[in-house]
């Protein structure tokens, strides 16, 4: 407690009054969820570094074919200098190969000449990944977006069937209210009092429940965006069915559009394209190898004395080599067989994926539809049982109804309003669904 007080202190005397003190509600709808989204949830942030990684890709291809200036020094220590042995006149002559001490100092410069076209299907292969990765990014981004709109609106439902539960408690406790008055002046029976502390005890557990889901909804909401959970947020929503009304959509050009915008197939049409490069990387063993490369050196050799007691010999040199390969045990054979079964499989991966995404359409579709109806059916139900329950009440309060009527009645209302709202949700997340799956973008 004492660590707690000296902390309030210090952010009261340092920084102002602690948020505990003090948090503003956080109002939030969609579009500014989708900011909150993109800028901090950790999916997306992760897939856009991968476009440094790409850039990086590009550079490194890019050095295959530029030149490489590499330097160094060495020193090299005789402990027993190598001894030479001639004959001359049927005398052997022996002498002393080098010194004790060498040194040798040199910078080179190497530039590949051909690489059997290794460097340029390098820099291709790099430059179809960063295409890969922009695709990723979009992906991602689309992904982030659909989990954000079903949450907000999972959210938005778990509030409503809250609401419609306190709603339906408060109707039975008022009813109990009623009943007891008329029981108490010998208007009612005790059967019906009974029957109205039931229906108040079996609501209680399903407002818990109720309550309880909303908060969990909630704290996945703030979760997602990155928001403490800690923090009050109000969320605002413009429920009209007509925000989520398109076009009548024609199943040939909605499956012409989804292959020009889907991600997904981008990207694995990118990665195909990738593996039809590597064939010819592989290829590349196949092909020679010209290299030019300058070396300048200085030396400096001796048994006594310093480093720099004298000056250093130098030396320059050029060289151009050309390795031919002859045979190198199957190995460039095999590499090629790979790239080209790889390729076989990502040829095989697109017409799968575009399977998947008519699929996806045709499913999204069928759901957007079918939410759509669902809603035009529920029409005027809530208000149609709300009266229904007034009516109910009024004849049970003159003796004409029964209990039983205003009980029944009251869950037709509970169930009219949670349908309602489960109507709403559906077509909401069907609506985005609909979009991502036509790969457009989506918005508030």
């Amino acid at each position: 407690m004492r660590k707690i007080i000296i902390g309030l202190t210090l952010s009261i005397v340092f920084g102002g009054a602690p948020d505990i003190l003090a948090k503003d509600t956080l109002v939030i709808d969609l579009t500014k969820a989708f900011d909150l989204a993109l800028e901090r949830n950790e999916s997306i942030l992760i897939a856009k570094k991968e476009m440094d990684r790409a850039n990086a890709g590009i550079m490194e291809a890019v050095a295959g074919a530029l030149p490489q200036v590499t330097g160094g020094i060495t020193y090299l220590r005789n402990w027993e200098i190598p001894t030479g042995v001639f004959q001359m006149d049927n005398e052997e002559v022996r002498f002393k190969f080098g010194t004790e001490n060498n040194f040798t100092a040199g910078i080179t410069l190497n530039q590949p000449l051909y690489s059997g076209g290794r460097t340029l299907t390098a820099l291709q292969i790099a430059s179809l990944a960063k295409k890969l990765v922009r695709h990723s990014i979009r992906q991602a981004t689309q992904d982030l977006k659909f989990q954000v709109y079903s949450t907000f609106y999972g959210t938005l439902l778990a509030q409503d069937v809250l609401e419609v539960n306190l709603e339906s408690l408060q109707l039975a406790e008022d009813n109990l209210d009623q009943v007891q008055k008329m029981y108490d002046q010998g208007v009612s029976a005790e059967f019906d009092l009974l029957r109205a502390r039931v229906a108040v005890a079996n609501l209680q557990p399903a407002v818990i429940k109720a309550r309880n889901d909303a908060k969990v909804a909630m704290d996945a909401f703030k979760n997602m965006l990155g928001i403490e959970l800690g923090m009050p947020v109000d969320l605002v929503a413009d429920l009209d069915s007509s925000n989520f009304i398109l076009p009548p959509v024609d199943h040939e050009t909605a499956e012409q559009e989804l292959m020009k915008n889907r991600p997904e197939l981008n990207m694995s049409e990118m990665n195909t394209s990738i593996n039809k490069k590597l064939i010819t990387m592989a290829s590349a063993g196949y092909k020679p190898i010209l290299n030019f490369s300058t070396s300048l050196q200085y030396q400096r050799q001796f048994d006594r004395g310093g480093v720099f007691d004298r000056s250093w010999d130098r030396s320059l040199n050029s060289v151009v080599s050309l390795q031919i390969p002859i045979f190198d045990s199957w190995r460039t054979p095999s590499q090629v067989k790979q790239a080209r079964v790889e390729y076989a499989q990502s040829m095989l991966q697109d017409q799968a994926v575009r399977k998947a995404l008519i699929l996806d359409f045709e499913q999204s579709l069928g759901r957007y539809l079918e939410s759509r109806n669902r809603l035009a059916a529920q029409g005027d139900a809530v208000e149609l049982a709300r009266r229904g329950l007034s009516i109910a009440n009024v004849r049970f309060e003159n003796g004409v109804g029964t209990q039983l009527e205003v009980a029944d009645a009251r869950l037709s209302l509970s169930v009219a309003e949670i349908n309602r709202a489960s109507a709403y949700h559906d077509l909401a997340i069907s609506y985005a669904a609909l979009l991502r799956s036509l790969g457009r973008d989506i918005n508030p």
